[in-house]
Parts: structure tokens; C-alpha cells; sequence
């Protein structure tokens, strides 16, 4: 299992559906790569992981042995990418 702690910084994590200006909630991409920035990120169960209830930490269960890949993105209450981009990659091996 991997365990997956976020943090972010200018922008507020709130649950999905709040569009407040200057807010949004995490999505985690594993081993998939962001189509589009203008776009809803869409819902691939065990790939693309919408954090709507505002949370900071997700578990990736049964993740195989290898290299691995996870882009976090902080989108908006309708799940569009907030712009300019709040988003980062982390590169990892399971063992």
C-alpha cells in the first residue's frame, strides 16, 4: 500500500461543489498522465482519485512492485484544474 500526504499552499482544500475563488481539492493521478487542464479530471477507479471531501491523505491499496508515478492536482469545485496550475509529481519504487 502507498500512502499519499498532501499539502498546498495559496490555495484552501475544500470539499468538491465549493466554488469559492482561491479554493479547490486534490486529485492524485497513478501511473496516468493529466489529459487536459480545462477539463473535469475524470474518475478511473485505481488511477485517478478525486479527494472531493476536502481530505489531505489517500491509501493506493495492492500498488505492484516497480516504478511508480503519482501528479497531484488541486481543481476546482466542479473538479476543472485550477488555473494558473496548482500541481506537482512524485516519482517512487515499491519494493
Amino acid at each position: 500500500n502507498v500512502t499519499v500526504r498532501l499539502a498546498a499552499s495559496g490555495v484552501q482544500i475544500v470539499p468538491a461543489g465549493d466554488m469559492t475563488p482561491g479554493t479547490g481539492h486534490h486529485h492524485l493521478y497513478l501511473d496516468a498522465d493529466v489529459a487536459s487542464t480545462t477539463v473535469p479530471v475524470p474518475s478511473v477507479p485505481g488511477s485517478i482519485v478525486h479527494m472531493g471531501n476536502a481530505a489531505s491523505e489517500y491509501t493506493f491499496e495492492g500498488v505492484a512492485p516497480g516504478a511508480h508515478r503519482i501528479i497531484a492536482v488541486v481543481a476546482d469545485g466542479a473538479h476543472v484544474p485550477l488555473q494558473p496550475l496548482v500541481v506537482d509529481t512524485v516519482s517512487f519504487t515499491v519494493e
